[in-house]
C-alpha cells in the first residue's frame, strides 16, 4: 500500500516546462529584432548611443 510518495523515475518524461522556456525565449528574440527594425525606421539620423539605451531599456522591461 502506497503511503503517498512516488518515484519519479516512474513518471513519464515531460518537456512541458522546457517547452515553454523556448517559447518565450523565441518570441523575446523575435520582438527584440521587431524593435531594432522600428529603431532604424524611425530613428534615422539619431545617435546610435540613443538607439542603444532605448534597446536596453526596451530589454529590461521584457524581464
Amino acid at each position: 500500500m502506497s503511503d503517498g510518495n512516488f518515484n519519479r523515475q516512474l513518471l513519464p518524461k515531460t518537456d512541458l516546462s522546457s517547452g515553454l522556456r523556448a517559447g518565450k525565449a523565441q518570441m523575446r528574440m523575435k520582438a527584440e529584432k521587431a524593435f531594432d527594425q522600428v529603431l532604424d525606421t524611425f530613428l534615422l539620423g539619431e545617435v546610435n548611443e540613443k538607439k542603444q539605451a532605448m534597446k536596453q531599456m526596451f530589454t529590461s522591461l521584457l524581464q
